[in-house]
């Protein structure tokens, strides 16, 4: 016989004294300490598009900017610019990590001195901006220079250089940036991949889909930005948002038009693009185009057909139009009942809406 039979209501107690008090190793937390935490917003390190912890990239063809665009960024991030192309900088350290493995120290210095004639301040204001060309060990190198003086962002470029294996293995991907997801949520910072797009997609509309490799890669990233320039003026460039997880739609389907200066430095002029005028006609281009001529023929006002196919405003509506109206193989000219008959032959249509 059992001496010291088992007391149920003890049991009980033991397990709600281990639930009301979790051991140190207990590495979750409740959903109620999540909501307390009242987050109304992503943090951002630039608002509202980078966010200040995780990965992010940004994507494109060769020769578009990528890497000046990175250093520019860090530039104006340890240099105590209050903004970064008109968007506020949110910075808690002013300090950037550069990562670089395509060029060396005396190419950076140049790059830098060069960049720093738009800038134009003493080089003292640069001490924050730290580059790293040996990328052995580098987990463990950003590990120690994160612990010795937390930064804001970490830049690494490029992501093919350091992954070194296939690019369509999506779990060696996902594994790989895991250690780098895990880095960022460590030190709480942004680490910043450059990263390329595939060949001829700069004939498609900017897209996530654009980027070289498994999809593995765009989808541990929660903001991916596509750098493109422009078909007719190679001095300006295009800030696609291709990629957005705490962003609106409104961000994501029409460019920022950027300047490129000639020290390598970015001017944002204010202008946006839509994806679809970036691309050589497609069918998903000619389907916008075709839409907003049907909203045309209903009669909806520019700045109505804008709202309706997601713009931000009538420009870019016009911009589409120009695009395919130049086009001699578009034909522009609609039959003429298409006006009188639209309405009445798309109400008993069930599957037509254009709203």
């Amino acid at each position: 016989m059992n001496e010291n039979p088992i007391n149920p209501a003890s049991i009980i107690t033991d397990i709600k004294l281990l639930t009301d008090k979790p051991s140190a190793n207990c590495k979750s937390i409740s959903a109620t300490d999540l909501l307390n935490m009242n987050i109304e917003s992503i943090p951002c390190l630039i608002d509202p598009f980078f966010q200040k912890v995780g990965l992010a990239a940004i994507v494109g063809s060769s020769d578009t900017g990528k890497s000046a665009f990175l250093r520019y960024l860090c530039m104006c991030i340890v240099s105590g610019q209050s903004t970064f192309l008109g968007h506020a900088i949110n910075s808690i350290h002013k300090r950037s990590i550069y990562v670089s493995t395509e060029d060396d120290a005396t190419a950076i210095a140049f790059l830098l001195k060069k960049q720093n004639k738009d800038i134009m301040l003493e080089h003292s204001v640069f001490d924050g901006l730290h580059f790293i060309f040996d990328t052995d060990n580098l987990l463990t190198t950003l590990d120690e220079e994160l612990t010795r003086q937390p930064s804001d962002v970490v830049c690494i470029d490029a992501f093919t250089d350091l992954f070194g294996r296939s690019l369509n293995q999506a779990n060696e991907v996902r594994t790989f940036l895991n250690d780098y997801s895990q880095l960022a949520q460590k030190h709480q910072c942004l680490i910043l991949f450059l990263h390329h797009t595939g060949k001829r997609t700069d004939e498609l509309a900017p897209s996530k889909h654009n980027v070289i490799g498994s999809q593995a890669f765009e989808a541990k990233m929660r903001l991916v930005m596509e750098l493109r320039m422009d078909e007719n003026d190679k001095s300006a460039k295009h800030l696609c948002i291709t990629k957005g997880n705490y962003l609106p739609a409104s961000y994501k389907n029409e460019s920022y038009k950027l300047q490129f200066t000639d020290n390598m430095t970015f001017v944002n002029t204010g202008e946006r693009i839509p994806f679809e005028a970036l691309a050589k006609a497609n069918d998903e281009a000619r389907q916008k185009y075709e839409r907003i001529k049907q909203y045309q023929a209903l009669g909806f006002s520019m700045n109505e057909i804008a709202e309706k196919v997601g713009y931000k405003s009538k420009g870019s509506v016009s911009k589409i139009i120009q695009k395919f109206e130049k086009d001699s193989t578009v034909s522009l000219a609609f039959p003429e009942e298409t006006v009188e008959t639209t309405e009445e032959t798309n109400v008993n249509n069930p599957e037509f809406c254009p709203y």
